[in-house]
């Protein structure tokens, strides 16, 4: 698979999955109608584990989690080109990401399971990707920004980055609130699920900056010899 469409495959896929789950789950009467992005009525975690809803979230968001593994594979070798050698910000970025894919799975693996240690270890799972991730792409916005002057303009179009930097700083800003709210223990179930919705959304909405960057992108395997 060629790295533009599996950027595109990794925006699509959890936004279809997560947004599938609640549809599905809602009308079954697991809970509430709403729209969770703004209402907050439900978690993702919820809308996911409930009735049939479960299987199909595992098995789309297994698959991502591997997808997501692959594409920080890429997303090395990407810099490497535009660099010319592997940097240690490279090895960083790729070994953030993978770390964000794993727990990702973890925490996918463990939904919809009983039990303290199962309930700790979706939640060590979930944090750590949406710590990871984010943290990984801020420094693949960097690396570009670092590089683009030296660069052609049809190679990285400034706009894209641009883009992406007003993606990162929405994580930021919505991060900030929640900490503020739990800081003052103002914060509801609402605003807290308002908070999951929202950041995973944007998560997904960087990678499509990807996807325009990647146009001429292609990766090729090379034979041993």
């Amino acid at each position: 698979m060629q790295p533009r469409t599996l950027s595109l495959i990794i925006v699509l896929l959890p936004l279809i999955a997560s947004n599938a789950v609640y549809l599905l789950s809602a009308y079954k009467g697991f809970i509430p109608w709403c729209i969770p992005y703004i209402d907050g009525c439900t978690t993702i975690s919820k809308a996911a584990r409930s009735g049939d809803s479960i299987f199909i979230f595992r098995a789309t968001m297994i698959a991502y989690g591997v997808l997501l593994i692959w594409f920080w594979i890429y997303t090395k070798q990407w810099l490497r080109l535009l660099y010319g050698h592997t940097t240690t910000m490279a090895s960083v970025i790729l070994w953030l990401g993978i770390a964000g894919a794993i727990f990702l799975i973890l925490y996918v693996d463990f939904l919809g399971t009983e039990g303290e240690m199962n309930r700790f270890m979706r939640h060590v799972g979930i944090y750590i990707f949406f710590i990871c991730t984010p943290l990984a792409q801020l420094l693949l916005l960097i690396q570009h920004y670092k590089i683009l002057d030296s660069l052609q303009k049809s190679n990285i179009n400034p706009k894209i980055l641009q883009y992406q930097l007003f993606v990162i700083i929405l994580i930021l800003f919505i991060s900030i609130v929640s900490l503020v709210l739990n800081i003052t223990h103002t914060k509801s179930y609402e605003s807290e699920n308002i908070v999951e919705w929202n950041i995973a959304l944007l998560m997904q909405l960087y990678f499509l900056g990807i996807f325009f960057i990647w146009k001429d992108y292609k990766y090729y395997l090379k034979k041993e010899n």
